[in-house]
């Protein structure tokens, strides 16, 4: 059985709702904003039903994906995949052993699954390395106005 996730609103506060009667719940959660792991909460609803839900703290609503595309960083290309896709942001996992710096620009090109394949290109800084093989990046420019803000508002 998978645990839900719930999302965390700018007012911190997230809803819960109970699988058994359907009753939600809107309750403050700020105390938890802060933690570094991943946060799992147990709450019971006044049906007396007990459920366990994943508080999603993310800024941005992040959608898995497979794009194929490249990480190029100081003239190297390494090609891969993107694995998830953020307005703020990617994941990406290199074929091959990559020697990328964590904190240092680079840029990304991918293609989107949409009817036009649309190709990206972006700046991006490199935020996380996960793995040799993977890594959290964000964009230089969160402003997207060409084909991946429209990939935003419609295949999201």
């Amino acid at each position: 059985m998978t645990i839900p996730t719930i999302f965390v609103t700018q007012e911190l506060t997230a809803t819960f709702a109970c699988e058994s009667c359907g009753q939600s719940y809107t309750k403050d959660v700020a105390k938890f904003i802060m933690h570094k792991a991943r946060v799992r909460l147990k709450y019971k609803c006044k049906c007396g039903h007990t459920s366990s839900v994943i508080l999603e703290r993310r800024r941005v609503f992040r959608k898995e994906v497979t794009l194929k595309g490249v990480l190029i960083q100081n003239q190297k290309n390494y090609p891969g995949v993107v694995t998830d896709l953020s307005r703020n942001g990617i994941q990406f996992k290199t074929q091959e052993k990559a020697l990328i710096k964590v904190d240092h620009t680079a840029e990304v090109k991918f293609t989107l699954d949409n009817p036009n394949r649309s190709e990206i290109h972006r700046p991006i800084r490199v935020r996380k390395a996960f793995s040799e093989y993977s890594f959290g990046c964000e964009f230089e420019d969160t402003e997207h106005f060409d084909d991946l803000g429209k990939y935003f508002l419609f295949y999201f």
